[in-house]
């Protein structure tokens, strides 16, 4: 199958497209990185196959490579899981939300089997086989594959939790009016993941590059076929019909991430990301991570209109 050549941005329709100096190259295919006019989306201009996405997506990538290899915790590390589940779980509680969650992308269950201990009926929606079959193994409700595959009814759930998810999917326009079918009215869509990285250090040296005629060359696999803004996710979110009621930048804090730079590298991005953290945490801007909170609006709301 060739690869598709995306003439437009998925968050806002857009078409004003401008390229960045910078590009992923794995296995021979280049993937350059451009940015929508409207609404500042980053994402690649040439966008992967379904058989190479699938082949990405291995059992050495939740073993191994979680994460995209960014960061330290590993995916069967329990108890880092159950932390994140019992915060994640407050978070929803404090919405004033309950009732049938589903976890989009939910890895070997732990926030399904968690939510179920706090009365939630929860289930989960996880393409890794492995994964699946794990926390099938617990005795939780999970399908196996993509959330366009599992065909669950409409307006049947209370909250839809996805995170770390959005960023890797074919057509994130399509997952999130997938999303916004699924929630009742009224229901909640909690979002985490990773935005485009507006941080000193990358606005630098993207804008460094393109100046010298260069380009930044990342030989790895990439990931993330979305980077998001907080204006992209915005109009994504009212493409489908969602209203964003909160939206949180955060910052991942110096020496936290790895990748493939030199120690020279590591320590200038570790003085710029020290000046950046402040901005973020103090003004809700420059951040690398987002949480986002969306509303399907009530009935008696869409009455009103």
């Amino acid at each position: 199958m060739a690869l598709r050549t995306l003439e437009h941005c998925l968050a806002c329709g857009g078409r004003r497209l401008r390229p960045l100096a910078m590009e992923y190259l794995h296995e021979d295919t280049r993937y350059p990185l451009v940015e929508c006019g409207a609404c500042g989306m980053r994402f690649l201009a040439v966008q992967p196959t379904p058989e190479t996405l699938t082949s990405w997506y291995d059992a050495a990538y939740f073993e191994s490579e979680f994460r995209c290899g960014r960061t330290e915790a590993p995916a069967a590390d329990e108890a880092a899981f159950r932390a994140e589940s019992l915060g994640l779980l407050d978070a929803f509680a404090a919405l004033g939300a309950s009732g049938r969650l589903l976890d989009v992308g939910c890895a070997t269950g732990s926030l399904v089997k968690h939510a179920r201990e706090r009365g939630w009926r929860a289930q989960g929606v996880e393409p890794s086989a492995d994964a699946a079959a794990h926390a099938r193994a617990l005795g939780l409700e999970v399908f196996q594959g993509d959330l366009l595959a599992a065909r669950l009814p409409a307006a049947a759930f209370d909250l839809v939790y996805m995170g770390d998810v959005l960023e890797h999917v074919p057509d994130c326009r399509a997952v999130a009016a997938e999303v916004a079918r699924l929630l009742k009215p009224g229901g909640w869509f909690y979002l985490r993941g990773p935005m485009t990285t507006h941080s000193i250090a990358r606005g630098l040296a993207l804008r460094g590059y393109g100046l010298l005629g260069r380009r930044i060359v990342q030989r790895e696999v990439p990931y993330h076929l979305w980077e998001f803004t907080p204006r992209s996710l915005g109009a994504l979110m009212r493409s489908v019909g969602l209203t964003v009621m909160q939206l949180r930048q955060s910052k991942i804090p110096p020496g936290r991430t790895r990748g493939r730079k030199s120690a020279l590298q590591r320590g200038a991005m570790a003085v710029l990301d020290t000046l950046n953290l402040p901005l973020t945490r103090w003004c809700n801007v420059l951040g690398d991570r987002v949480v986002l909170v969306a509303r399907k609006p009530a009935a008696r709301d869409k009455n009103l209109t």
